[in-house]
């Protein structure tokens, strides 16, 4: 979305742009089309430098590690898995754990900043809440955000895993 509405504003400024040399150049004339025609590659080359790399950036792979641990009797976890996305774009991660069982919920968040490979990342996740965690099966889910270095979203990704809490 806010790559459509930076893209919309360029477009905006270069009809303005092009008015201008048009009627400054005689308007009918074949001099006034090219040098409107040049202005107007050159403009959009130039738009297209910026534009393009937010449009293309993603995340592209994601996941969470099947086993995950638990520690401080049950009201921390440690929570892996990879990610792969643009190189020179951040990844925020919110990772959330419940567990039907016990009713336990954990929270953490984590940043990687991306290099174009696939990378570990670690979050630590704390209860939310009086219940715990045992060593048994638990919902995983993960949200990662990706952002450029100017800290506009360029993707966002959801999943969800059944992973395996064991002890220390």
């Amino acid at each position: 979305m806010q790559v459509r509405v930076e893209f919309n504003k360029a477009l905006a400024l270069l009809r303005r742009v092009l008015d201008d040399l048009y009627r400054q150049h005689g308007g009918s004339t074949m001099s006034a089309h090219v040098k409107c025609l040049q202005f107007a590659i050159a403009f959009l080359a130039l738009v297209g430098v910026f534009i393009a790399p937010v449009a293309l950036a993603q995340i592209v792979l994601n996941t969470i590690n099947p086993v995950s641990v638990a520690t401080s009797n049950g009201r921390h976890l440690v929570v892996t898995g990879s990610i792969a996305c643009t190189s020179g774009e951040k990844a925020y991660l919110r990772v959330t754990v419940t567990q039907r069982t016990t009713g336990a919920v954990a929270e953490g968040r984590s940043r990687v900043t991306c290099t174009g490979e696939t990378q570990q990342w670690e979050v630590h996740a704390a209860t939310q809440g009086e219940e715990t965690f045992e060593a048994r099966p638990a919902s995983a889910v993960a949200v990662a955000l990706g952002r450029s270095n100017r800290g506009d979203i360029t993707d966002a990704q959801q999943w969800l895993v059944e992973i395996n809490l064991v002890g220390e």
